[in-house]
Order: C-alpha cells, then sequence, then structure tokens
C-alpha cells in the first residue's frame, strides 16, 4: 500500500496535467491546479526543515567534529523564522526592518561568496577542458580565446569583438539550442516514465 498509492496518485494526477494543457475545455482547472501545486510546495517546505533538523541532531548527538555549524544553523533558523513571522504579523515594524536587513546585509553577501567560489571551480574545469589534446579541444581552446579577447579588447584588438559577436550568436545559440531541446525530450521521457511507474526512486528504498 505504502508504493500502490504513491503511484496511483502520479499517475492520475499526471494524466490529470497532461489533459489541462492540451485539452482547451480543461484550461479552467489549471490555475486549481496551481494553487495546489504551492499548498503541496507549503509541505515541502515543512519537509526539507523537518530533514535538515534530523540531520543537523544527528551530528550533534554523534558530537560530530563539524558540529558548531549545526549549532549555528539551528539559532540562525529559528531566529530568521520568529522574527519574519512577527514582522509578517505586523507590518512596518522593527522586526520587519531586521528580517529585511539580516536578508540583505547577511544572507545575500553570502550567496554572493558562495557563487564567488565558483569561479575557482570554472577556472580549474577550463584549465582542464581546453589542454589541447584532440582537435576537439584545440576548437574550444581557440575559441575560448577569441572570446575572451572579444569580451576585453581594446584598441587594435577591437577586431575580436565582432567575432567574439558572432561565436555566441551562431554556434553557441546553435549548440544550446540543441541542448535546450534535448532536455525537454528527457523531461518529457521522464515524465511519461514516472507517470507510468517506470521510474520510481521517488518512493525511496523501504517497502
Amino acid at each position: 500500500m505504502k508504493r500502490t498509492l504513491p503511484l496511483a496518485l502520479a499517475f492520475i494526477f499526471g494524466l490529470i496535467g497532461i489533459a489541462v494543457q492540451i485539452v482547451p475545455a480543461l484550461k479552467g482547472f489549471l490555475n486549481t491546479m496551481l494553487d495546489w501545486m504551492a499548498i503541496i510546495g507549503s509541505f515541502a517546505l515543512a519537509l526539507g526543515v523537518s530533514s535538515l533538523t534530523r540531520h543537523h541532531m544527528t551530528k550533534i548527538r554523534r558530537k560530530h567534529k563539524d558540529m558548531f555549524f549545526s549549532y549555528v544553523t539551528f539559532v540562525t533558523m529559528l531566529f530568521m523564522m520568529i522574527i519574519g513571522l512577527i514582522g509578517y504579523f505586523q507590518p512596518e515594524s522593527l522586526y520587519q526592518r531586521l528580517f529585511g536587513n539580516m536578508y540583505n546585509y547577511v544572507r545575500v553577501p553570502l550567496d554572493a561568496s558562495m557563487f564567488a567560489l565558483l569561479a575557482f571551480f570554472i577556472t580549474s574545469a577550463a584549465y582542464r577542458a581546453f589542454r589541447a589534446r584532440t582537435w576537439l579541444a584545440t576548437v574550444l581552446l581557440v575559441a575560448g580565446v577569441v572570446v575572451m579577447m572579444g569580451r576585453v579588447a581594446f584598441g587594435p584588438f577591437m577586431i575580436f569583438n565582432d567575432i567574439t559577436a558572432w561565436l555566441m550568436k551562431v554556434p553557441t545559440t546553435a549548440a544550446m539550442r540543441g541542448l535546450t531541446i534535448g532536455i525537454g525530450l528527457g523531461i518529457v521521457a521522464t515524465s511519461i516514465k514516472i507517470v507510468l511507474g517506470i521510474e520510481r526512486s521517488y518512493l525511496g528504498g523501504g517497502e
């Protein structure tokens, strides 16, 4: 029953979702489905908080060497949750301004720092990809150098601007369209497998 009910629900609502998109008479149910998706999303948020709590509680109980960060996670999560709820019911209050300041001056800089670290991983990946061992890698290396020159070109190097624009508009766009088509086909195939019950990884390992 633990597997039969989720499979049946996935099949029924999968068919409903497809029918709403392709049958004009059912377009009126689309807003209702979006409302239900918002409701399900709120339950998913609660499930995520529960999972996060269990994970860090396990680290604290086992006295993991990084359990200090688990305490930091709990304190900041509860703090933001409390001032956010109070600020929601008390607009223009100190709590709402505090929540906004915590988001703008703590959360946003942390996100920026995390994405800034990606530059080093991208540099490392580019170094490995641009090693001209084959003719394809050589083409990638030349194209990458030309694009970089076109982005920072000045004076006599301005000729690279036109080449860069062509590379970004023609070959890159063609490749991106191919990737987009492939991703779309993959989404369709995976959706069909989930609706038909072939793909069951979302059920977990337990019976």
